[in-house]
């Protein structure tokens, strides 16, 4: 609960207790020198710099909540390289779409409403009708990471697909997306979208994840022209650095276009 009130998000708290279950089941005591011998252990068991980044912000958030401040000071995160965040190009997403029968309404405004709008795949799931204004074509995401409601604009053209697609619905659930598999119409699941981009992936050729969508639109946006800042707020991103990394997925794109026009082998060509 304490990890809910500092803002994390569900996934994020699920997590934290994992690993916070699993250090304790294994006979460790509240130091940071366990911490360290698990942390090997966890390591030697295939563990990535990315993932026991994640243990350790578990352990020291669990350390903290014990009032143990100084073991948990001595907890150092692993290095992770950074990496650019992966997007489909434009056309990509256009073949994505086209390959989703007419007759699959949701699975179609999934992939539309990710790619539109930025949304993490989480706060998809727990999108309520009622978040939408049809008259000012807004959606407002309700407790997204780190709990911040946020006002996020929405096509017009997407609006009406949301429309279609409630009118073709049966259910009286309050979600926006719902499993369609289940007697009880709950909410649609992680796991389902996760399902739903990989089977369109497939057979649109294109590795798809909820995330490369929001990066796509990101990438898209500042290609466009977008502000930076406005992207930010529509991620809701809470630190501009986050956001700028899309900055370095953009120039990485007009290095490689003005590489292709060899612009610098014309100039010193020894051909005139």
């Amino acid at each position: 609960m304490h990890l809910e009130l500092e803002g994390k998000s569900k996934h994020t708290v699920r997590m934290y207790s994992y690993y916070v279950s699993r250090f304790l089941k294994e006979g460790n005591d509240l130091t940071a020198r366990s911490a360290l011998r698990f942390l090997a252990k966890l390591k030697r068991e295939g563990y990535s710099n990315r993932s026991l980044n994640l243990v350790v912000q578990a352990l020291k958030a669990y350390f903290r909540f014990e009032g143990l401040e100084d073991e948990a000071a001595k907890l150092k995160s692993p290095k992770v390289p950074k990496s650019l965040p992966k997007s489909l190009r434009r056309e990509e997403v256009k073949k994505l779409v086209s390959v989703i029968p007419p007759t699959k309404k949701r699975d179609r405004l999934i992939v539309l409403l990710l790619y539109t709008s930025g949304l993490r795949v989480g706060e998809l799931c727990n999108l309520k009708i009622s978040d939408i204004d049809f008259e000012r074509s807004l959606i407002v995401v309700r407790s997204g990471k780190g709990a911040k409601d946020r006002v996020v604009p929405i096509p017009k053209p997407i609006i009406e697909e949301i429309k279609s697609y409630l009118d073709s619905r049966e259910d009286e659930s309050e979600y926006l997306f719902v499993e369609e598999r289940r007697e009880k119409k709950d909410r649609i699941s992680t796991k389902t979208v996760w399902y739903i981009l990989k089977k369109y992936g497939k057979r649109a050729g294109v590795s798809v994840t909820p995330h490369v969508l929001r990066h796509s639109f990101a990438t898209h946006m500042l290609e466009s022209g977008v502000d930076i800042r406005a992207i930010q707020e529509i991620l809701g991103h809470s630190n501009l650095s986050t956001t700028q990394i899309y900055t370095k997925v953009t120039v990485e794109h007009l290095r490689k276009a003005q590489e292709k026009a060899k612009l610098v082998e014309t100039l010193f060509s020894e051909k005139s």
